[in-house]
């Protein structure tokens, strides 16, 4: 996907926010609390498409799992295949220190 493709699906994800929300499993009070925001402010980031991009990895988690978990198997792998390249080089570090870095940058 390219990046204007990306900025699109993202307009259409904020224009369907509400929605997603709306007919997830989640009461509202279970995003107030994982977003720790007061309910006004919740509803005006809501009409207003304001979430931030660290809100919205968060809300991604609850609102999307079986995407969230593609992407994150996805993300582990690719880590995995570059460690080994870095290995093969002579280039690596520990893995599991590279791993446990790459799941702090990658939100995992």
């Amino acid at each position: 996907m390219n990046a204007v493709q990306i900025i699109y699906e993202y307009d259409r994800i904020m224009n369907r926010l509400d929605e997603e929300i709306k007919n997830s499993n989640f009461k509202i009070q279970y995003f107030l609390n994982l977003l720790q925001l007061k309910r006004g402010f919740f509803y005006k980031k809501l009409k207003e498409k304001r979430f931030t991009s660290g809100e919205m990895k968060l809300l991604s988690k609850s609102l999307f799992p079986e995407e969230y978990k593609e992407y994150e198997v996805e993300t582990i792998n690719e880590l995995i295949r570059k460690s080994k390249e870095q290995t093969k080089k002579n280039k690596g570090k520990d893995f599991h220190l590279f791993l446990n870095e790459q799941k702090k940058k990658y939100g995992l």
